[in-house]
């Protein structure tokens, strides 16, 4: 498997509000003909007193969840089914959390290969550690490309993009892509698609956080690759690489390079991963270390069900989302 040209593993109330928002949406670019969803869940001025705690924030205040009927449920992912089919996008899952706390968006993509119930996993436990507290409501689940330069451009991110967009509100504070390895071609195919006329009213400019993790820069089509404009309409772009006693990710220059054309967008850091166990000079172990805080096979090749899907006895890595949170506004 090969990525920019080196070995790449998988890795409020009544009707008194109707012209107030009205008024906001011609304000914020919305065009106020256009019908955004009602939230069920979220309300930014309700009161915490007596609420569920559902995480901490940044500075390790508690979050708490309350609605003026009453303490709101914090619903259990894991009973929520995830949504796939044709009007979702080949490839793609995705599920409404009802996050109570939040109506911010997550995508991820996987690397080379992996399937989409692994990533299904790899979101879910993302979304569990650090996002649900963050705000998070709506996540989407990416596969694997088939081809590791993402050449055969299967995925369906315009129908992802289509499902996107009209859950972007008023409310909504960010975006969040991670995409690992290979993914990274998937995702940009997406972003160009948003900067380039899929997104005409322009919901998503500003609130998009992007982490490539050791990912790639260019794939075989001009779609899979990044641009001055693509990146500008971006909150954020990180390009991120593991190390571990002296062992770095498959991809670091690449990395380096893509966070040198893009420092004003947030650019290149790495993430320590020496307690991931990683045998000396096992770039596999290494690489996947972005995923999971503890691979399963330290010494050889990696596992990309097993390391996607399984935490048991493990975490699932958040450490590039805990680094850049403050920066990037991830924080409530």
């Amino acid at each position: 498997m090969r990525l920019a040209g080196r070995s790449v593993r998988s890795s409020a109330v009544a009707l008194a509000w109707i012209p107030l928002f009205v008024l906001l949406a011609g304000c914020s670019g919305v065009d106020a003909s256009t019908k955004l969803p009602r939230d069920p869940y979220y309300d930014p001025d309700a009161a915490v007193e007596g609420g569920t705690t559902v995480g901490t924030d940044d500075t390790g205040d508690p979050i708490t969840s309350t609605g003026d009927a009453g303490t709101l449920p914090v619903p259990d992912i894991e009973s929520i089914a995830w949504r796939t089919g044709v009007d979702i996008g080949t490839g793609v899952a995705m599920k409404d959390t009802g996050n109570p706390v939040g109506t911010s968006l997550f995508v991820a993509y996987g690397g080379f290969n992996v399937s989409l119930a692994a990533t299904e996993a790899w979101a879910s436990a993302l979304y569990k550690a650090t996002l649900q507290a963050k705000g998070v409501r709506y996540i989407w689940a990416v596969q694997g490309p088939a081809q590791s330069d993402y050449a055969g451009l299967e995925i369906g991110n315009t129908k992802l993009g289509a499902t996107m967009l009209p859950l972007v509100t008023l409310t909504t504070k960010f975006i969040l892509v991670a995409a690992h390895s290979s993914g990274s071609y998937v995702a940009h195919e997406l972003l160009n698609q948003l900067a380039n006329g899929k997104d005409p009213q322009n919901l998503t400019q500003g609130k998009i956080i992007y982490f490539n993790l050791d990912g790639g820069s260019q794939g075989p089509s001009a779609t899979t690759g990044l641009s001055v404009g693509t990146v500008g309409r971006l909150k954020k772009a990180y390009f991120v690489s593991p190390i571990a006693n002296g062992t770095e990710g498959f991809n670091t220059a690449t990395m380096q390079s893509l966070g040198s054309t893009y420092a004003g967008s947030g650019g290149f850091f790495t993430v320590d991963s020496s307690a991931a166990g990683c045998a000396a000079g096992n770039k596999d172990c290494v690489h996947i270390s972005l995923v999971t805080t503890k691979p399963h096979n330290p010494a050889g090749a990696a596992d990309p069900t097993a390391d996607y899907a399984d935490y048991a006895g493990r975490s699932v890595t958040t450490a590039y989302i805990d680094m850049k949170a403050v920066e990037a506004g991830l924080a409530l």
